[in-house]
């Protein structure tokens, strides 16, 4: 792949769609880089924040959290993660190699941003494919919504609810950013629970402004298929990048 990584030349869309081919969807749970930080960290480790979502397509809220996670953690580089199939979601919109062309279009010149695929959905897996991938004492913060940790902690993704997530909050911290009308309050009353409580000094909230925390990538497909404006729902230039690709209006929402 060419240094610029330029989302409108063919090659990059060629590039990440064989990315997404060669990468094993069985086990072992695997992380491929398709786009390496100029400025991240090096062979000592470091602080490394993950963000793993559907991008579909990716929205203000989405570079705003990339944004206050930042500022409240000195990460030496932040990986985004997208999933070959993310948990409890059907493939849908536009296809991976579009939604990681937008990516490159956000985030593709900042140096301290790496783009990666995974094919495990499970958090716990994660940990162990970015384990693979970057230094042994890389420090890892997951960059999540107040949604997926919900998900995160549901029992019935686990065979031992209690031992996986132990296992996870040791190997992991997570910056959780409110959604809708879930704030900072809830989050706390969440992990105030008893069977949540072991994990809380593990869950540290951050604050999204109330217009960007109610915004969902399911809003703005729907917008778009409907033909109506996304203006303050996604960056300007991903927006721009979306009229002259078309990907869902080719793609469906």
């Amino acid at each position: 792949m060419s240094d610029s990584r330029d989302p409108y030349d063919p090659r990059t869309r060629e590039y990440l769609h064989e990315a997404l081919r060669t990468l094993p969807q069985g086990r072992p749970p695997l992380i491929t880089i398709v786009k390496q930080a100029k400025e991240g960290m090096g062979d000592e480790g470091g602080v490394l924040g993950v963000f793993p979502a559907s991008f579909n397509p990716p929205t203000s809220a989405h570079e705003a959290l990339v944004r206050e996670a930042a500022n409240a953690v000195p990460f030496d580089e932040i990986l985004l993660v997208l999933d070959q199939q993310a948990m409890d979601k059907e493939l849908c919109g536009a296809l991976l190699e579009d939604r990681l062309l937008m990516l490159l279009v956000l985030f593709g010149d900042d140096p301290r941003i790496s783009l990666g695929i995974s094919n495990r959905g499970l958090f716990l897996e994660k940990v162990g494919a970015v384990q693979k991938v970057y230094p042994q004492d890389t420090k890892i913060y997951f960059i999540v919504g107040y949604d997926t940790i919900v998900r995160i902690i549901d029992p019935k993704y686990y065979g031992d609810r209690d031992k996986a997530l132990h296992s996870l909050f040791s190997q992991a911290r997570f910056l959780v950013a409110n959604r809708g009308g879930c704030d900072e309050r809830v989050l706390l009353e969440l992990f105030a629970r008893e069977e949540n409580r072991p994990f809380a000094a593990q869950v540290l909230p951050l604050t999204l402004p109330p217009p960007l925390a109610w915004i969902s990538s399911s809003e703005v497909r729907q917008q778009l298929a409907e033909g109506k404006s996304v203006q303050r729902l996604i960056p300007p230039t991903l927006e721009e990048f979306l009229q002259k690709q078309g990907f869902y209006g080719r793609h469906g929402t």
